[in-house]
This record gives C-alpha cells, structure tokens and sequence, in this order.
C-alpha cells in the first residue's frame, strides 16, 4: 500500500525537559514516510541546543527557529513549511498511539478526504471527558453532511470537541482555502480552526479510534486563568454567526447555548483569578450587562436537556441571578482539588 507523506509539526517553547520524550515518541512510530517539524517558538531555555545535540542528523527531522509569538503562529509556519500530503498536529507534552501514521494512512487510502477526525484519550484531569461515543455514531458514514458534523461542534453535549490535534488536514487544503490559526487568540483558536476545515471540507472521515493522548498538567489553559478568555471567546462567537449562522438559521439555537456556555466558561475564568471575591462578582456582573448574557440563559434555560448535568445546574443558577452562590461553590469545589 502507498504510504502517503505526512508532515508532523509540533510547536514548542521551552520544553528542554520534554521535547527529547515527544520526538523519541514520534520516531517509534511503526511508518516510513513522514517527516517531524519542529517550530521552536521563541525558547530561552536549552530547547535549541538539545534539538541541535541530539537530533541534528536525522533525516526525518527538520527544526525552525522562529522569534516568539506564539503556539498559533508557530503552528502557521509549520503549515506553510510543511513538505508532506497530509498534517497533524502534536503538542510537545502529548503523544499519538504506536501505530497512529499508520492508521491514519489506511483511512486515507480506503477513502479519499481531505479532512479525517479521530478519538483520542485523557491524561492527569479524571474531569475531563473525551468524545469517543459520539464519534462512534458518525464513523462509517462517509457522505456526511457538514452541517451535521458542525452542529455537533457546536453543541454543548454529547458534542465533537475542537481541538486542532485530534485530525489530519490534506496540506493543499489547507493552503488553497487559507486555513491558519488566528495569531492574536490566547483560547478558543483550536476549535475555530477545526470549524473552518470542516465548513470547508468536501469530504470528512471520522473514526472513533483513540490516536492521541492529551495530557493535562499543572500548566495546562484550561486550568489557568485567561485575561482574554471573554474577548477571544466571543470574538469567535461574532465569527461563527457572521460565517455559519447567517447561513444556517437552523443552528441558531446550538449558537445561543454555545454562547451560554461562554458564559460558564468566563465565570469560572474570573472565579481563577487572583483579584478580590467582590471585585470578581463585579466583574461578572459588568459583563453578563454589556454582552447581555441574561437573554441567552433565558433561552438556555428554556432547553436544559441541551446541556450536561454540571451546566444545567450553573444555567438554572443563572437564569434566576444566582451567580453569587454559584461562585462560592465553585470556589469550594477548587479548593478541594
């Protein structure tokens, strides 16, 4: 069988403890025609010299040293360096399965697509869910309407989770229908970029088999505060209904629980940070004012089956104007952990 050439990029920013791990990880994989491109964004540390020391003749690796600006644009330059047919995307403190290239070029030689979404597992946060029983009931299917896989993003349960790593891109797809991380989002850029492959594939594979293992440590994003969660979150909001929802009125209401659910996500953002109880209820309650967050809980409210048990819960709260007690709850339940 054709091995397709795929092109691994990883970024990476001070990871001289790790990097050596993810790299040594990469080249047990049980395929012969792919190349690991690694993006250092930036590093202060020893990142360059281990790369330089340990990997400086090996022919499947090629290193970029770029100024630092961040995982986005780390990840852009991989995109418009990359020699391979096909992309994916590993973070240096994560890992694919063995045989994961392998896998990955079997399906794309049964079913030709330029997009192919598969499963993956979770590390270091027992919280954390993955989305395998959902891919299970969109695999085999390969004359999948977009909408439909798209609705299923937008969903906030039971939903496809967007996260860039956890698919291959054909490279001219790509490029041809300039898909690019957003350099100027802190969050959120993941998901926008797996929204706008599958808007635009003619052609999607899901599998429900679990290639990638997503760590989850101590400095993890979803575990810190963002100061610019709120503004890059809805940022995609506005993109999302100005690109998909103008066009499909019929996902309107996953938009407006989308939109609630950033909600959820900027109390507890706000609930993370170092500032005053009083001045983070403040802050709470400036922005559900400014971005009129009541009408979308209201709505919210009205459809809880939509959501999981621990949203219903923060909806209900909400909807009657209990943030405050949301917050002491939440802040008890962090300092258990």
């Amino acid at each position: 069988m054709h091995q397709k050439r795929i092109t691994v990029i990883v970024p990476v920013y001070n990871g001289e403890n790790y990097i050596s791990r993810c790299i040594n990880m990469l080249l047990n994989q049980e395929y012969e025609n792919y190349e690991i491109l690694i993006v250092n964004d930036g590093s202060t540390d020893q990142t360059q010299k281990v790369l330089e020391k340990i990997y400086k003749y090996n022919s499947k690796i090629r290193v970029i040293e770029t100024v630092n600006q961040g995982v986005s644009a780390a990840r852009n330059v991989g995109i418009k360096s990359a020699q391979g047919e096909y992309i994916l995307f590993v973070d240096s403190d994560d890992k694919l399965v063995e045989n994961t290239l392998q896998i990955v070029n079997d399906q794309l030689s049964k079913h030709s697509s330029e997009l192919l979404i598969f499963g993956f597992s979770v590390f270091g946060n027992l919280n954390r869910k993955n989305d395998t029983q959902v891919l299970k009931r969109f695999e085999n299917n390969f004359c999948l309407e977009n909408k439909k896989i798209i609705k299923s993003l937008l969903s906030t349960e039971d939903n496809i989770l967007g996260y860039a790593w956890r698919a291959v891109y054909s490279t001219i797809f790509l490029k041809s229908n300039e898909i690019y991380f957003e350099k100027h989002l802190k969050i959120s850029e993941d998901y926008l970029f797996l929204l706008q492959a599958i808007l635009n594939a003619t052609n999607t594979i899901i599998i429900s088999q679990e290639l990638y293992e997503y760590h989850i440590g101590e400095s993890s994003m979803s575990n810190k505060y963002v100061p610019t969660l709120l503004h890059d979150m809805m940022w995609v909001n506005d993109w999302i209904y100005g690109n998909l929802i103008v066009n499909m009125p019929e996902l309107y209401f996953e938009y407006q629980y989308s939109v609630t659910n950033t909600y959820i996500r900027f109390i507890q953002n706000t609930l993370r940070n170092n500032n005053k109880f009083n001045n983070q209820i403040h802050e709470i309650s400036k922005a559900k004012r400014d971005f009129n967050f009541q009408k979308n809980v209201n709505l919210s409210f009205k459809h809880l089956e939509n959501f999981d048990l621990k949203s219903r819960i923060g909806v209900t709260m909400f909807r009657f104007h209990l943030e405050v007690i949301y917050a002491i709850l939440f802040k008890l339940k962090e300092r258990k952990k």
